[in-house]
């Protein structure tokens, strides 16, 4: 198009574009446009810009959104054709400010916002000069730039606020004077860091490290934009964390103050390096390795002697982590001064912060290897705590630290702090720590075997009712046991083992797995059993170990002297013991005179919970006695009746009395099944008279247990068989029908020991006593009881079937139970 043609379209255009109607207004502007567009040269675009660009940057402000939207569409298509001289931003970026840049935003329609922004984005690229060769064409305007990024950082339409964030990020690369006013952009910016949308908080993270980068003198502004980039290392949206780790690896290399913002930058790199997602891990492992190189490059000459020396430690974890290289592990051994932000973030009462804390440590643990060392008595504290945490992925972290500590740190650089912290902190934290670390080491950890196992016996350990607790501690005592095996059994390690400390260690060891089991036999039977299991680890033959060590655990019981209750731990503890072990000869005394001494001081409740577990034991007495001669045993059993159980069954008032009574009548009642019958016949004709009193006790449990009991009786004189005959006969009419049933059972095992004929005349008389009221009781609707009567009276029948013949012959043929007799007496 010639000028000739252009002079009157230009007359023409400026003309309505000034008419107060507005369709001639827009139909001017889109003829233009269409002119620009398809018919105007570069070379005519100057002088059309000189001539019209008053009456379209004055279309900026129309009051219709559709021209304000074709004379920004107008400017942007002259802008290409354009050539790149700074003139023609003097008069259209101030025009935009207008718009965007005031402290009350003119410029109402979000669509004409964004499109304004897309125009300076246009304008930026056309003029870009990052080196500064043609002179910064953008310096002249850069303060209006920055006036109007300032304010549309802030705005509310999420397209325009994540167009800013772009254009500041375009800006910063576009002209070498950005960090002339970098820092007027942090607070504004940093308001995106919270968007809602992900896309908006990926461009504010992005927008904040090109900052960064342009804050020459103002270290404190660049570590607020860190501090305000953190918290999106927990974002829900895994590019944005990537955004992160990103922006952290390129402060590692480009940031001019970098060295000494190591430790604040290497959050935002480490904490990816542990992210869930395989490509934000793979992406900033690749970034991290290169920040690594530039790092190695500029410090060759002291890393290269390091290099030589560089070995990994023996036990290293290579199947579960990949060793850092040299140079990224030197970045973070000179930034350990991150470690007290970790520390102070694993205290958070935020399950993700302490989480994300957590795992962060343990990559700084994995960098740092032997120098982190000096900071082990800073953060074992911390660390134990957490190995308690309530949230339990974030205790398993801190095991996995704890775990790594021990395989990089030297062995008695932490044993000598870690078992000294141990002495005054027993809680189930440290135990945790302690474990994990002692586990993971190598084999320097065997020196101190019996140390360690020796520290597992105080009272405030394994003396803990916590399952949890307890479940640490078997772990622990399970590697200490493991260990055991291989100094004192395999002798794998030459020069560790000796008897003398074999014994001690096997002792502690036997101390504290039997405590755990006692003072667990009856709340917790998964931890009572994985106890004892670990007892047959120690030993293939636990009775070996009973027989060895049980008298010198029985010493370590205190206050048995004291009013104990049922839960006092040291009668749980002892209640325990009996339960587990047993009774044997080789410890049978020491244990019999440490239950007199509890029982004789405990409350009721205490004697009860005694007397249960003995109860118990009793039904193991031949197993736990197998070998030992019939005489031992009967003095043994004899002897334990007379001080443990007789003063018992004496008879008293109360109600906890008699609950007494009814545990130690079980004791003596589990002792007929368990001892052998021979050794208890024997003794048991010196508590018969005790026994005729229990049988007409007060409380159903004790009469019960007390005819249980004579089930196991043998052969007695007339003097003995007489008071039980009566009394037993008595309880036929018991209002108990386990009572009656027993007593019934009872009557047919009477058997008299004597063969003289005046005893057996006197025993004659009290069966025709007792025979009859048997027969009448044969009426009894109860179909248990009257089959336990007539087997007794089969049993009689074979030593007295004269006597019961006559006696049932007296009976008269109506009776009821008639017929019954008469079947018994043809079957013998």
């Amino acid at each position: 198009m010639t000028e000739s043609d252009l002079k009157p379209l230009v007359e023409s255009f400026c003309t309505n574009v000034q008419s107060q109607e507005r369709m001639v207004r827009q139909r001017a502007l889109k003829d233009m446009l269409e002119l620009v567009h398809k018919d105007l040269s570069p070379e005519q675009a100057p002088s059309l810009f000189d001539e019209t660009y008053l009456h379209i940057l004055r279309c900026y402000a129309d009051r219709f959104e559709m021209v304000r939207n074709l004379a920004i569409t107008l400017v942007s298509e002259l802008l290409q054709k354009l050539p790149p001289n700074d003139f023609y931003l003097s008069y259209i970026i101030p025009v935009v400010t207008r718009r965007l840049g005031q402290a009350e935003t003119i410029e109402d329609s979000e669509e004409i916002r964004l499109q304004l922004l897309e125009q300076l984005e246009e304008i930026v690229r056309k003029y870009a000069d990052p080196e500064g060769t043609r002179g910064d064409p953008l310096l002249k305007s850069y303060d209006n730039l920055v006036d109007i990024l300032a304010k549309t950082l802030r705005d509310p339409f999420p397209a325009a606020q994540k167009q800013s964030c772009e254009l500041v990020q375009l800006l910063a690369q576009s002209t070498p004077s950005m960090h002339y006013r970098a820092e007027a952009l942090v607070g504004p910016a940093s308001t995106a860091l919270k968007h809602r949308h992900s896309a908006n908080r990926i461009a504010a993270i992005d927008a904040l490290g090109q900052l960064a980068l342009h804050i020459h003198s103002n270290s404190d502004c660049a570590m607020r934009i860190i501090v305000d980039m953190s918290p999106l290392l927990m974002d829900s949206v895994p590019f944005v964390r990537r955004a992160c780790g990103r922006v952290g690896c390129m402060m590692l290399v480009k940031l001019r103050d970098r060295y000494s913002l190591f430790s604040r930058i290497l959050p935002l790199v480490l904490n990816c390096l542990t992210d869930e997602t395989p490509e934000v891990r793979d992406d900033i492992l690749a970034r991290w390795k290169a920040a690594g190189e530039l790092y190695y490059t500029e410090n060759e000459t002291e890393l290269a002697k390091t290099k030589l020396i560089d070995k990994p430690a023996p036990n290293y974890p290579a199947a579960e982590y990949e060793r850092p290289t040299l140079a990224c592990r030197a970045i973070v051994q000179r930034s350990l001064a991150i470690v007290n932000l970790i520390l102070h973030e694993m205290e958070e009462w935020k399950e993700d912060i302490r989480l994300h804390a957590t795992k962060l440590l343990k990559l700084v643990v994995l960098h740092a290897e032997k120098a982190f060392s000096t900071l082990f008595m800073e953060t074992n504290p911390v660390l134990a705590k957490t190995c308690m945490d309530s949230d339990r992925e974030v205790a398993a972290e801190a095991l996995r630290v704890a775990r790594l500590c021990g395989i990089l740190l030297e062995y008695d650089t932490w044993s000598k702090h870690a078992l000294v912290e141990f002495r005054k902190f027993h809680t189930l934290g440290h135990l945790r720590c302690l474990r994990a670390m002692y586990e993971s080491s190598g084999c320097d950890r065997l020196k101190d075997l019996s140390k360690i196992a020796g520290l597992l016996t105080d009272s405030e350990i394994c003396h803990q009712k916590r399952e949890d607790y307890q479940a640490a501690l078997l772990d622990f005592c399970e590697v200490l046991t493991v260990d055991f095996n291989r100094v004192f059994v395999s002798n794998e390690i030459e020069g560790l083992a000796n008897e003398k400390d074999r014994f001690k260690t096997e002792n502690e060891l036997y101390t504290t797995l039997l405590k755990v089991a006692a003072i667990s036999y009856e709340d917790s039977i998964p931890i009572r059993d994985r106890a004892l299991q670990i007892l047959t680890t120690l030993n293939p033959k636990p009775e070996l170990l009973h027989n060895a060590h049980l008298a010198g655990v029985l010493a370590t019981l205190d206050n048995l002297e004291a009013a104990n209750s049922d839960d006092a731990e040291s009668i749980m503890l002892l209640a325990g013991i009996v339960f587990v072990c047993g009774f044997r000869p080789a410890y049978h005394r020491e244990l019999c005179s440490t239950l007199a001494v509890a029982l004789g001081h405990a409350i009721p409740q205490g004697q009860i919970k005694l007397f249960s577990s003995i109860s118990i034991a009793m039904l193991r007495w031949s197993d736990s006695m197998l070998g030992v001669p019939g005489e031992e045993q009967l003095q043994l059993v004899r002897a334990f009746i007379e001080e443990l159980i007789a003063p018992y069954l004496v008879w008293a008032a109360g109600r906890s009395a008699e609950s007494i009574r009814a545990m130690a009548t079980a004791c003596l009642c589990s002792m007929s099944q368990g001892v052998d019958r021979l050794t208890f016949t024997t003794v048991l004709p010196s508590q018969i008279n005790a026994l005729v009193g229990l049988i007409e006790d007060n409380g159903i449990p004790t009469r019960a247990y007390a005819l249980r009991t004579l089930l196991a009786m043998g052969p007695l004189g007339v003097e003995h068989l007489k008071p039980l005959a009566y009394a037993i006969m008595a309880r036929l009419d018991d209002p108990s029908g386990e009572v009656r049933e027993l007593a019934a059972t009872c009557l047919g095992r009477f058997q008299l020991a004597v063969d003289g004929v005046d005893e057996a005349t006197r025993w004659d008389d009290v069966l025709r006593q007792i025979v009859p009221t048997m027969f009448l009781h044969l009426e009894n609707p109860e179909l248990k009881l009257r089959k336990a009567i007539l087997a007794s009276l089969e049993q009689l029948l074979v030593h007295h079937r004269v006597l019961i013949k006559g006696l049932a012959n007296e009976v008269a043929a109506g009776c009821p139970y008639k017929k019954d007799l008469d079947e018994i007496l043809a079957h013998q």
